[in-house]
Parts: C-alpha cells; structure tokens; sequence
C-alpha cells in the first residue's frame, strides 16, 4: 500500500467533500492543527484591535455550527478511515517516521508561517521521508509575483498581529525562492501553478500529470482538488531517484 502525509493539515470538518474523498484513505496520516477555540480566537483578535478578523472568526463559528459540513457519523467514519496526530514543528525538530517512507506529502498554506531556517528544516525532513522518486506538493501564497490579485501586503495579516502569533505569515515565496528553498533541501523543483516574474499566471498541472503516469501517487499528482485556497503558489518538489 502506498503511504502519504498530509502536513499541518486543516482538519477533516474544514475541508471539502472532495478533499476528504481523497485525503481520507488508508495509508495516509495527516499531521495537523488541533481543534479551533472559536471563542479565543475571537477574543484574540478583538485583543489585537482587529474588529474585522474578530467579525469575520465570529460569523464562521455560527455558519460552521449552524450548518455543519458533515455529520458527527461522518466525521467518526473519516477520522477512522486515517491516522490524524497533532503536529507542531520548529527548526531541530524531527518529524517520527523512519527515512524513505512516504510516496507522497501534501501542505497548503503552511510553510509561510514559518521562519526561513524552520521552512528549510522542515523541508529537509520531508525530503528524509520520501521514498526516491516521491513527490511533496505545496501550496503556499504567491506573496509577490501573483497577477490574479494585488501582491500580499507584508506582514500579513497586519501590523497589529504579532510577529509570535500562528496566524502571522512570517516568510514570504514566489516561483522563484520556492524553487529554491526545494534545491537546499535536496529535491528537484516542479513549478505546478505559478505566476512568472511578468506576473502572468501558468498552469502546468497537466504536465505534470503526464511526466510519470506509473508513479505510485499518480492520481493525487494529476488533481489539486484537496486543495481550499485556489489560486494559489503550487510546486512539486521531486526527490531523485539516485
């Protein structure tokens, strides 16, 4: 059986049918965030003076509580279908799973919260786990080349946030430094959705897809459906095969 990691991963009752369809399968383990304090994160941000997170935290608690998105039958049936653990990473840290062991590793929106060394020490560990020829996709934003949008404010998602807080994005990627921080780590760069230094967006998802149709994780490489926050920075990184 193929095995993949889903990295700080959101859990199950924020994401969508298809992701769930996808990421909820034997032979995953997903290393993730632990249950949402609606209420503190609130008081927080009112703490912060930032009345429109507060507003916005506020309004979703009651949408997710009101409407839920699955049953409590079908959040124990997708809890039970994967190992989910509680996961916090800083640079020196070691991820608990021996060399070589996964085919492929999933993250979105994640490494911009953190520092560069922790970005790097993270990545080296990934690239630890995967098996020659496996894959890590990331999804991070385009900070500064994206055309889709206007580039993202630095700091964000504010001044008023702290530089300590989960929430603050504390480094900033494009195609570019992406590329690189993959290369430190070990691994080939596969650019997937990126905007090029003219801002002018690509989609080589299909390439992609095509590039290794025996791969173990063929699928999962040919769809960024588990993916909630498109349009997005989207690269591969590839371990070497020798």
């Amino acid at each position: 059986m193929r095995r993949c990691l889903h990295l700080a991963a959101s859990r199950f009752e924020r994401l969508s049918r298809p992701a769930t369809a996808l990421l909820c399968q034997p032979g995953w383990i997903h290393l993730g965030e632990p249950p949402i304090d609606w209420p503190a994160e609130v008081r927080e941000q009112m703490r912060f003076g930032n009345w429109t997170g507060a507003t916005r935290l506020w309004l979703a608690s009651h949408y997710r509580r009101l409407r839920p998105r699955y049953s409590a039958e079908e959040l124990a049936q997708l809890y039970a279908a994967c190992e989910f653990r509680e996961f916090f990473f800083q640079a020196g840290g070691r991820l608990d799973f021996e060399d070589a062991s996964f085919d492929f590793i999933v993250s979105e929106h994640f490494f911009e919260h953190l520092q560069l060394p922790d970005a790097l020490a993270l990545m080296k560990e990934c690239q630890r786990l995967l098996r020659p020829g496996g894959v890590i996709r990331t999804s991070v934003p385009d900070a500064d080349l994206r055309g889709y949008a206007p580039p993202e404010p630095p700091g964000y998602p504010g001044a008023i946030v702290p530089w300590d807080h989960h929430q603050k994005h504390k480094s900033r990627w494009n195609v570019h430094s992406f590329s690189e921080l993959l290369r430190l780590a070990g691994l080939e760069p596969r650019p997937i959705q990126y905007c090029t230094s003219d801002r002018q967006y690509h989609d080589d998802l299909k390439l992609a897809a095509s590039a290794d149709p025996q791969h173990a994780a063929a699928d999962l490489i040919a769809t960024t459906d588990y993916f909630r926050r498109l349009p997005s920075l989207i690269m591969d990184g590839i371990k070497p095969r020798t």
